[in-house]
């Protein structure tokens, strides 16, 4: 056995006992010792490699510890008889690629994976939307609330929360969306999630069969259409306009179980649902025996007066599910949404997501309840109000100064983004690439219609950039929209 080509890190954070065992471990199963079946001594061993005898004694003590080899007494170490010669020499001839057997649930993410695949760079000036700008958030705040837990409560840290979540959290939110949102609920009734995308995978469980009909709006939000048909689900896709969901284009035949809108601000498109659509729909859903999910994901930005009443105050027999986020309000990686359930849907829900998970973080729960309970929430709502709401108001300008007439939108003053219908004779695709090659980041509306082909539009989020960049890049789209339609 020839030591002369290993080579060893000394400065490495990883200890030299272990770089020296996974090369002993690999010339093992390469059946490089031959029929020896031994190992050197370790004195030799150590003079050959320029180390301490002790690191090659600790090395033979870990590949004895994991049934590499044995040691014995006064003979040597040598590879222990369950440990075949040649092992990978042995399977090499029939190596292939692993390929999953995927279920027909695997598959169906699988293909979704392939297709949305994407290395592009992130561009200079990126109108990502959903995003927040980090500047905004009182992190100084933040950090001395979970501060006060992480140096006070040891209790709550030693063990499981409540997988339904962190109870002042559930009280204080009930009591915001009383006040602010018009929802109509109790604290029992608020479970917190990871996320709004373990709410809807949990709602899809306990309500829908394989072959089940949902309606979803088209534009709408994709992520959550996939979920329901990666569940089975049969989706039926229903127009929206400048109002949101058009109720009296449900098909007369049919038989959905389950309807998923956007009714405070749509997504993408953007429009609020008016009452009298809000009512039909609702109407709908007790004549056909079916639940909403109200998806309110960024309710509480709307920059003209007060935030509109949530679709779930109207409904007299618990038939919305009303779904909301910290994501967009306070930052994306906190990761903790929030379901209000009808009251016989709480017991079974939580009892699924108990199956599923322990439960959101207490400490960060806890840290959100202080946050609300104190003030700073509904303060930094207002901030984000006036923050946004300048930046909306900053990119609908550019795009009258740069793109007159030449794109329509939703004159809707609420949300994080813009959704531009471009100009018929334009690719979507074309604006996107021709965009990032002048370092310009926007984004295809394609995928968020459910039937194709679709209108040449693109989103724009402002939520991210300064004022500065937004009317930069508006000017940049601008000159790249003008070049395509001259071309």
């Amino acid at each position: 056995m020839n030591f002369n080509d290993w080579t060893f890190d000394r400065q490495s954070q990883i200890p030299l006992y272990l770089q020296l065992y996974q090369q002993l471990r690999e010339a093992i199963l390469q059946g490089d010792f031959g029929s020896q079946r031994r190992l050197p001594p370790s004195r030799a061993l150590a003079d050959a490699l320029d180390m301490a005898r002790v690191t090659v004694s600790q090395a033979y003590d870990q590949l004895a510890a994991e049934g590499f080899v044995v040691q014995r007494s006064g003979a040597g170490t040598f590879i222990a008889p369950q440990v075949p010669l040649s092992l990978v020499e042995e399977t090499q001839a029939n190596v292939r690629p692993f390929q999953p057997n995927f279920s027909s649930w695997g598959e169906r993410v699988r293909q979704t994976a392939v297709a949305t695949a994407s290395k592009t760079p992130r561009p200079e000036i990126d109108f990502g939307f959903g995003r927040s700008f980090p500047h905004i958030f009182p992190y100084d705040i933040w950090r001395k609330l979970l501060a006060r837990y992480l140096s006070t409560d040891d209790v709550m840290l030693s063990r499981y929360g409540s997988v339904a979540g962190f109870h002042p959290l559930r009280e204080a939110l009930a009591d915001y969306l009383t006040r602010w949102r018009g929802v109509v609920c109790q604290a029992e009734q608020v479970v917190i999630v990871n996320g709004a995308q373990q709410a809807l995978d949990i709602l899809a469980r306990l309500l829908l069969e394989p072959g089940d009909e949902v309606l979803v709006e088209t534009p709408g939000y994709a992520d959550a259409a996939a979920l329901f048909a990666l569940n089975g689900a049969r989706l039926t896709a229903v127009p929206v306009d400048d109002a949101g969901f058009c109720v009296d284009r449900i098909p007369a035949h049919s038989q959905a179980r389950l309807a998923f809108v956007t009714p405070s601000n749509q997504f993408p498109h953007g429009g609020t649902l008016p009452l009298a659509r809000r009512l039909a729909l609702l109407q709908w859903a007790q004549q056909h025996d079916a639940l909403i999910i109200e998806d309110d994901y960024d309710g509480e930005l709307r920059y003209d007066g007060r935030p509109l009443a949530a679709l779930q105050g109207l409904s007299a027999d618990e038939r919305v599910i009303y779904l909301g986020t910290f994501s967009k309000v306070l930052f994306p990686a906190l990761r903790l949404s929030y379901v209000v359930l009808p009251t016989a849907l709480v017991l079974p829900f939580v009892q699924a997501k108990q199956l599923i998970d322990r439960g959101a973080p207490t400490l960060t729960q806890a840290a959100v309840a202080d946050f609300m309970l104190e003030g700073h929430f509904e303060r930094h709502l207002r901030h984000l109000r006036q923050a946004y709401g300048e930046r909306r108001e900053t990119l609908v300008a550019a795009l009258q100064t740069h793109l007159p007439n030449l794109v329509r939108y939703a004159d809707e003053p609420a949300g994080l983004h813009v959704m531009l219908y471009l100009p018929e004779a334009l690719a979507e695709t074309a604006v996107i690439t021709a965009a990032a090659e002048a370092g310009v980041g926007v984004y295809p509306a394609a995928p968020y219609f459910m039937r194709q082909p679709s209108p040449p539009a693109i989103l724009l989020g402002f939520s991210g950039l300064s004022e500065p960049d937004i009317e930069q890049g508006v000017a940049q789209l601008g000159g790249v929209v003008g070049k395509l339609l001259d071309a």
